[in-house]
């Protein structure tokens, strides 16, 4: 990964420099920033910089050039200090979506944020509530917005399969249960995707034990 990052280097700056010849044009390049996400659950054990990888004679060490890679670890405990405000939230988004704290309503603490940064989150984490059409639409995106959308979203796809069910069962209370069934399946669906209980009660303004004895039902 080192080697194919200090390629894609490479060919960055070598494309910058052929459209400044073809137009002409004498100027510094901007800087090239490589950034390697890593969302693999064991900690990077591979290489971080060439010097791992290659067999330095120490008599031409020091005309070694030593690429180094800069790698983030999106899961895990390693903390970092961003201080481009883009970077910061494309890593801490993508990170609350993997541990699923992004669904205990720390999401709220993201605020607004650029649909460019959020085009990068759905190719990484390819959550549901992040609409790419959306994303193409509009420059910045309310974050706690697009997920109240998709809860809104699935919760009538839970409660029109729990009725359709009631209703294919032939039971006398069929659209009741199947309603009872709904919910207990949305329910234990968010609590799967990571959801606290506190967190679906306060979604959909129930107490904490109706959610917790609908979900003990056998």
């Amino acid at each position: 990964m080192v080697v194919r990052a200090a390629a894609y280097e490479f060919v960055a700056y070598d494309r910058m420099l052929k459209k400044l010849k073809k137009n002409k044009v004498e100027e510094k390049l901007p800087m090239v920033h490589i950034l390697v996400f890593y969302t693999g659950e064991r900690p990077w054990r591979a290489a971080r910089q060439l010097s791992e990888l290659v067999d330095v004679d120490e008599r031409f060490k020091s005309y070694f050039h030593d690429y180094q890679m800069n790698l983030i670890e999106i899961t895990g405990k390693t903390s970092y200090n961003f201080n481009e405000e883009d970077v910061h939230n494309l890593f801490y988004i993508c990170r609350s979506i993997y541990n699923q704290s992004i669904y205990e309503g720390t999401i709220n603490d993201f605020g607004v944020v650029k649909s460019s940064v959020l085009k990068v989150v759905k190719t990484l984490t390819d959550v549901e509530w992040l609409d790419l059409k959306e994303l193409e639409e509009k420059e910045e995106i309310e974050m706690c917005e697009a997920e109240k959308r998709w809860l809104e979203v699935k919760s009538k796809e839970w409660e029109a399969e729990g009725i359709r069910k009631g209703i294919e069962q032939g039971i006398e209370k069929g659209i009741e249960q199947g309603s009872e069934n709904n919910r207990k399946e949305m329910y234990q669906a968010m609590v799967d995707k990571g959801f606290s209980i506190s967190s679906i009660a306060s979604i959909f303004s129930v107490s904490e034990e109706s959610i917790k004895r609908l979900l003990m039902k056998a």
